[in-house]
């Protein structure tokens, strides 16, 4: 049985090799190698193995057989697309569904995300993350949530090749501020709206990406 300290051990590892896919410090085709990240971490290989097992899962590394880990390549903009259409449809689910559960609490630490959000700090994207996680996980559908993160993670090393200026920051917060607004009011069709618009917002992002990616006009 793995004890408490492994575990923590395991979860700073599994943040610590996710923010540096995110960021681009280890991009697509970069092996993961035990002995490099051992001395980059500062944590042991049993944990970091762990954390690699876990990245497989979500997709942004791929543990291959005789060669180790290594960065997964992005999706291609077609399944980007279709990644979104499904993204767009579940996410606006679990919202509507989590819209009933969400109470002072619950709201209270939304509050305390987005004020954190619209310091505009460096690492703004975990807190974009989280600010969704808390909502869906209100939904009580932990099963579709877990889908949900995984189609997120799937795209965010596209989403991350280019760093997020501080005006697409300010946009982020006001889209986030208008779901919570709606989520408050328990409105429905606002919800529905605010948040079609701020997930098609990545969309936008990643065609601007990959048009600058390509050199297209």
């Amino acid at each position: 049985m793995i004890s408490n300290k492994s575990s923590m051990k395991s979860l700073r590892a599994y943040e610590k090799i996710r923010d540096m896919v995110l960021t681009g410090v280890k991009l697509p085709g970069t092996r993961l190698i035990l002995a490099e990240l051992e001395s980059e971490l500062g944590i042991g290989r049993g944990p970091i193995r762990e954390a690699l097992m876990r990245l497989d899962r979500s997709g942004l590394v791929k543990n291959i057989p005789y060669k180790g880990a290594i960065v997964a390549t992005p999706p291609t903009q077609k399944e980007i697309f279709h990644i979104y259409a499904l993204r767009v449809d579940l996410e606006i689910k679990l919202a509507l569904e989590a819209m009933e559960n969400l109470g002072k609490a619950e709201f209270k630490t939304l509050d305390s995300l987005l004020k954190s959000m619209e310091t505009l700090p460096e690492n703004h994207y975990l807190y974009d993350h989280e600010f969704h996680n808390q909502i869906y996980n209100a939904s009580n559908l932990p099963h579709l949530v877990a889908i949900a993160q995984t189609l997120s993670l799937s795209v965010e090393s596209v989403l991350t090749v280019f760093r997020w200026d501080k005006e697409l920051c300010k946009k982020i917060n006001t889209e986030h501020r208008a779901i919570l607004a709606a989520l408050k009011a328990r409105d429905a069709d606002g919800v529905n709206l605010y948040l079609e618009q701020n997930i098609k917002n990545g969309l936008n992002i990643i065609n601007e990406t990959y048009t600058r990616m390509h050199g297209l006009p």
